[in-house]
């Protein structure tokens, strides 16, 4: 006799993964995800979870926006915790559970779904899925741990889930700037250190991406670096390091920056010039030519002495 209940279905998956090693962490991937939608469109993607801690882990599903940075250049993304962040997705993001648990080599599939409200304005949403795991055995002695003065450890992992709702939006961006690293103007050798600083005053994240061309004192190119695209969030700026490495350099060099904004095909360029004076090299072989002049004096002086002397 059915007693007429349903019970709940799970889209969530676990899979044991065979010669999994240990290696004291767990893996998270993808690490960012982009969606593109219209108001009222719903969207589903998955996260897997894989445990290498060598033992069974509690894990715990949090959601958190994300937002860019003016005052730190270096900070890729800075996450908001509890507060709400300038383009907030965290109210849309609805992860299939919020805890499990994971032994070693097992692998959970977990179902993302992320839900556009009706009203929503053109423009970027973030918003992250944060994975904490700890040990069961730790959670159980947590109480006893806070008595004693102890620490639990908690290991954080993130996925960023970048949204842009189609409609007008404001692009605008730049290079800001194109520096060597710490200014340093002259190298010894490679590597060359470059930073790229982009300001994004848009309402949607960038993704910038182009070239460095390098040319020596006669003008000739002599080789070129390409910068693969990389995202700028909304009202921020961000630094990104690219270093040049190429053996046999000596002179003046000097590096021209060609960066697609990544709208509207608009290009921004900027040049630096630098040196490169293997002083070592250089130090060595005045030494060895000032020898070699010491020495051919001395034989031009000896034989000349022996001719006064015949």
């Amino acid at each position: 006799m059915s007693l007429g209940l349903a019970l709940p279905v799970f889209a969530y998956n676990i899979q044991d993964i065979s010669d999994t090693p240990v290696l004291n962490d767990f893996v998270l991937g993808p690490g960012k995800i982009e969606i593109f939608a219209d108001p009222g469109d719903e969207a589903n993607r998955e996260l897997l979870i894989t445990n290498r801690m060598g033992k069974t882990m509690n894990f715990r599903v949090e959601i958190e926006d994300f937002r860019g940075s003016r005052d730190n250049p270096e900070a890729a993304v800075v996450l908001m915790g509890q507060e709400k962040g300038p383009y907030s997705l965290k109210d849309y993001i609805k992860p299939e559970i919020m805890d499990f648990s994971l032994g070693h080599g097992q692998r959970m599939t977990l179902p993302i779904k992320i839900s556009i409200p009706q009203d929503a304005e053109p423009g970027g949403l973030y918003g992250s899925v944060i994975i904490t795991t700890s040990d069961p055995k730790s959670d159980l002695k947590s109480e006893q741990g806070k008595a004693t003065g102890q620490m639990k450890i908690v290991t954080r992992l993130g996925a960023l889930f970048f949204v842009r709702v189609s409609g007008d939006v404001k692009e605008s961006g730049f290079v800001k700037d194109f520096t060597l690293k710490n200014n340093q103007k002259f190298y010894e050798q490679a590597p060359v250190f470059f930073n790229v600083l982009f300001q994004n005053d848009s309402s949607v994240h960038l993704q910038p991406y182009g070239t460095i061309e390098i040319k020596n004192f006669f003008g000739k190119k002599i080789d070129e670096v390409k910068l693969d695209p990389w995202f700028i969030m909304p009202d921020s700026i961000r630094t990104r390091g690219v270093q040049w490495d190429k053996k046999m350099l000596f002179g003046r060099y000097t590096a021209t920056l060609a960066v697609n904004r990544g709208y509207q095909d608009i290009i921004d360029q900027k040049s630096v010039v630098f040196w490169v004076i293997p002083w070592k090299i250089v130090l060595a072989g005045l030494v060895i030519l000032f020898l070699i002049a010491w020495l051919l004096r001395w034989i031009i002086g000896s034989f000349e002495i022996r001719r006064k002397t015949a």
